[in-house]
């Protein structure tokens, strides 16, 4: 949540969105932002869910029936494989620089073993990991 001179906004993507605009982070070439966008739809609709509820779980201890953690495996390992076919031939998700759709997909996914995901099938997504990680202000999240 952001507050910024009586002006409220909900919602990580479209804060990050929000923060990105005119700087490096989000393209000014509307088809290339419109594909930062379409990642990020991606994150919402498919990584958030299917690793960042397991891994919730997880973490704080609430017993779920297992059938829960199975139903939602398959749709991780399916949201990991595109990002590893797109990242296999790319260092970033969009262009040849590192933006918000970067920073909104390594969120959740970097938190896949927390969910029970080994990421060793996915050489180019931990690669990719890696790049995020040495980006300037990064810092892990706790």
């Amino acid at each position: 949540f952001i507050v910024e001179e009586g002006f409220a906004l909900a919602e990580s993507n479209a804060i990050l969105l929000y923060l990105a605009r005119g700087s490096k982070l989000l393209p000014a070439d509307v088809r290339a932002a419109a594909l930062v966008q379409q990642w990020m739809f991606f994150e919402q609709n498919q990584v958030e869910t299917a690793i960042g509820l397991p891994r919730l779980w997880r973490k704080i201890g609430v017993e779920q029936d297992p059938a829960l953690f199975e139903h939602y495996r398959p749709r991780a390992v399916a949201a990991l494989k595109v990002l590893e076919r797109h990242l296999a031939q790319r260092d970033w998700l969009v262009g040849d620089a590192y933006s918000v759709a970067d920073i909104a997909l390594f969120a959740y996914s970097q938190m896949a073993p927390e969910a029970g995901h080994d990421l060793g099938q996915f050489a180019a997504v931990r690669a990719w990991m890696e790049r995020v990680r040495a980006q300037f202000g990064w810092f892990p999240i706790e």
